[in-house]
């Protein structure tokens, strides 16, 4: 039986956010640094200031969605964690910015994801940017050389003072450097075919390319199985990427991830909790007990431990004076800017935060190991805003109470351990994204 115009309006919902500022914001958060690069090859001269200004341009945006509706305890925590890091900053009398952006993101990000509250545009989100970045690293793999000259991404970091013009590996470089594997180490992945070029695509960075393919991959096994099988999209979209990019950290995470899907998530989410401390264990025995060098996993471990062990209270407390610049040392980083105080609150809020359902705990401890195992081998890459972004919105998608699901199989359905609660709509609480039809 046909239903009446009427009836049918007053069945179909509309969204009460707008899905394409949505969808644009995060595609901003990804490509905002590759227009800058653009910009800066055709004389526009990138700077950290227009960096900041691009990113606060972001910020608002993401503002302007949530405003009256941003969180009553993200609000409350963002103040009391603005109030550790002004209070550091009074103590150092030095500020740190960045310090203070880093911790924006997840805040902003996490509550437009719980807003938002809707796994399909969070895969319509996903799928633009992943079309994105496959088309453009395609371009820069087979037109290496009309890509550099279109983004020139040497020129955009000298200009940025992240590295330094003496530093180029021959005359007239426009690539980055790690966007080349040196002479006797070799490309990992495909060497005959793509040769010692890794591609970067619109991140920049083959670095953040195999990073945001861990964070897809993260996002694909957290589905349910009967889910995964039927569509395998994002699967082998973060293969092409870490193949693209030649990441060994991407192929380590995952397989370490793909090895932790098959834990069941009630026993993973009891689990996670553990992984940033004993990875960071993992970390000190390594410098300790098996010490390496060279620009390898152990070499880099083996740097960050030796730092560890030569803290002393004042850096741990991240009250120390001047603050180093630890390069590719992530715990010695995070300790040095934040303070042990904070990242354990920090780590602390992560867990206390209720997710729906299981496939919110498993994406949470997946999430976590990557976290923590980046850096234990990286510096800042956690915080880049073109992954992080992302990554968040992810978060908080997972842990809307009220959240519509792509399907709802048996595996998805709420099994409240430890790290889930069940949570009820309010009353006249809004679904969004619910459609039916005549």
């Amino acid at each position: 039986m046909l239903q009446s115009p009427q009836h049918e309006q007053t069945e179909r919902l509309v969204s009460p956010y707008p899905v394409n500022l949505v969808m644009a914001i995060l595609a901003a958060s990804v490509c905002y640094l590759s227009v800058l690069s653009i910009l800066n090859a055709r004389g526009i001269t990138a700077s950290p200031a227009l960096v900041g200004l691009v990113e606060a341009l972001i910020f608002a945006a993401c503002l302007s969605i949530l405003v009256r509706r941003l969180p009553l305890s993200a609000v409350a925590f963002g103040l009391c964690v603005c109030a550790w890091i002004v209070f550091t900053w009074l103590i150092r009398q030095s500020p740190d910015f960045k310090s203070l952006r880093d911790l924006i993101i997840p805040v902003l990000f996490l509550s437009l994801g719980q807003y938002v509250a809707d796994e399909r545009v969070a895969d319509r989100c996903l799928k633009l940017i992943v079309g994105i970045l496959v088309v453009v690293g395609l371009f820069e793999v087979f037109f290496v050389d009309a890509y550099a000259t279109l983004f020139n991404t040497f020129s955009f970091y000298v200009n940025l003072g992240t590295i330094r013009e003496s530093s180029a590996m021959f005359e007239g470089q426009m690539l980055t450097l790690n966007g080349f594997r040196p002479d006797g180490i070799g490309r990992t992945i495909l060497p005959a075919l793509l040769g010692s070029h890794r591609a970067s695509s619109v991140l920049m960075e083959p670095v953040s390319l195999g990073n945001f393919a861990v964070i897809l991959l993260a996002w694909a096994l957290s589905k349910p199985w009967q889910e995964l099988y039927k569509s395998p999209f994002f699967v082998l979209a973060a293969a092409v990427l870490i193949t693209l990019c030649d990441s060994r950290f991407g192929l380590m995470m995952s397989a370490l991830l793909v090895v932790f899907r098959f834990v069941p998530a009630p026993i993973l989410g009891r689990m996670a909790p553990v992984f940033p401390f004993v990875i960071l264990a993992a970390v000190i025995a390594v410098a300790l007990f098996m010490p390496g060098t060279g620009d390898n996993v152990i070499g880099r471990i083996t740097r960050s431990g030796t730092e560890l062990l030569h803290f002393d209270w004042s850096l741990l407390m991240g009250l120390g004076v001047p603050l180093p610049n630890y390069g590719d040392m992530g715990y010695a980083h995070v300790l040095s800017r934040f303070g042990a105080p904070l990242l354990i609150a920090l780590i602390g809020t992560l867990f206390l935060i209720p997710m729906a359902d299981m496939r919110g705990v498993r994406f949470r401890s997946l999430i976590v190991l990557y976290i923590f195992a980046s850096l234990a081998i990286s510096g800042t890459s956690i915080f880049a805003l073109k992954t992080a972004g992302v990554m968040w919105f992810l978060f908080g998608v997972l842990s809307a109470p009220s959240r519509r699901r792509t399907e709802s199989p048996p595996d998805t359905h709420p099994n409240y351990s430890t790290f889930t609660r069940p949570v009820t709509p309010s009353a006249g609480s809004f679904v969004p994204y619910k459609e039916t039809k005549a």
